[in-house]
């Protein structure tokens, strides 16, 4: 695969994905343009959150701690909102870079996208296939994302709407799907496993340490409290 030239700067890729790090040095190599201050930025985060979906996890983002590929790889959505954050000037480099070159070197193939007539119904049904639960789930989903169960009625407001979202997150969720995977988490679930995203992961384990933090802390509290205590009833006595 070929990789990408900005401002006679090489860009590597890495499973379809773009080094940040070569952005960054063909922009210029500002400190306050470095890669992980737009990874910070709540702009980004959001972003990402967008471009996976709710339901649908596909790797939009790759970070290698050490070796020759270290560093922070994105998607193309991401190389672009990177270069919007830089300055218009080097957005627009990185545009016409992506454009002289065919797409298909950059990105697989999409999946095909849902027909544009399946009914509310038979989306929530494919969403439901794609992501190996029952359709219960999915309602149990969406009912939170809209706040309300009016989504799923045929003469709500939210109908239409409704359907225009979960057809773009089915076609997300169809786009991370392969044989291959959908083999892996079959003799997951045969196994009584549950295949889940690394980010998620991380995610969970940062949770899990805040609350751990928590505690700790509940815990200091309460053997500072039962150390006045003492020290007061010994002046009692």
């Amino acid at each position: 695969m070929a990789n990408l030239t900005i401002l006679s700067k090489d860009i590597r890729l890495l499973d379809n994905l773009c080094s940040l790090n070569d952005l960054h040095k063909a922009s210029g190599g500002a400190p306050k343009h470095q890669p992980a201050l737009f990874m910070q930025n709540q702009q980004t985060k959001a972003l990402i959150y967008e471009i996976e979906g709710d339901l649908g996890i596909p790797r939009t983002v790759l970070t290698q701690r050490g070796g020759a590929n270290r560093g922070t790889w994105v998607c193309k959505e991401l190389v672009y909102s990177y270069a919007m954050w830089i300055s218009p000037k080097f957005h627009l480099k990185v545009i016409r870079a992506f454009e002289s070159i065919s797409t298909n070197q950059i990105l697989p193939l999409p999946s095909p996208i849902p027909q544009s007539d399946l009914s509310l119904n038979d989306l929530i049904y494919e969403l439901a296939k794609a992501k190996n639960v029952n359709t219960q789930n999915i309602h149990i989903h969406y009912n939170s994302v809209f706040n309300s169960n009016a989504w799923s009625h045929e003469q709500a407001f939210e109908h239409a709407l409704a359907k225009r979202i979960l057809k773009q997150d089915l076609a997300n969720a169809l786009r991370t799907q392969s044989p291959q995977l959908q083999q892996i988490k079959q003799q997951a679930k045969q196994h009584g496993l549950t295949l889940i995203d690394e980010q998620e992961y991380q995610g969970f384990q940062g949770r899990m340490q805040m609350q751990q933090q928590q505690i700790d802390k509940l815990v200091d509290e309460v053997m500072a409290l039962s150390r006045n205590h003492n020290a007061l009833m010994s002046q009692v006595l």
